[in-house]
């Protein structure tokens, strides 16, 4: 099974350089979804390992913030499957993803949210 092989090749050179938290938004300092996808794309690469999401459930509520504005929140439960390409052996990760949104972008954003802390937890990426 070469998928934990890829997936072993592909933490040990996020190991060396991490991604850093050079974003920041209200306050904190994070790492965005364009972050991890920059990282990651050019080690699953030359890896030979293909991420594969699937949304298992999505749940969204319409909730009114502090300023009076509606504002939708997204739920998804999501799987990723982490499949060599080479052998075709895979193992599914399987994570949460969260977010609001006052237009049409939450479920995006909770989707992009399962994927980033998918990686963050299956590679072990350190901030810096």
């Amino acid at each position: 099974m070469k998928v934990y092989k890829a997936i072993n090749a592909v933490q040990a050179e996020l190991a060396k350089t991490g991604i850093a938290k050079d974003r920041q938004a209200q306050g904190y300092k994070f790492r965005g979804i364009d972050d991890v996808f920059n990282a990651i794309a050019p080690l699953l690469a030359a890896n030979q390992l293909c991420i594969l999401p699937r949304m298992l459930s999505r749940h969204a509520a319409e909730r009114v913030n502090k300023n009076g504005t509606q504002i939708t929140f997204v739920t998804v439960d999501a799987e990723f499957d982490f499949v060599s390409a080479e052998d075709g052996s895979k193992h599914t990760v399987r994570t949460f993803g969260e977010a609001m949104d006052v237009s049409d972008k939450a479920t995006n954003k909770a989707m992009s949210a399962a994927y980033k802390y998918a990686a963050f937890q299956s590679f072990a990426i350190p901030t810096e």
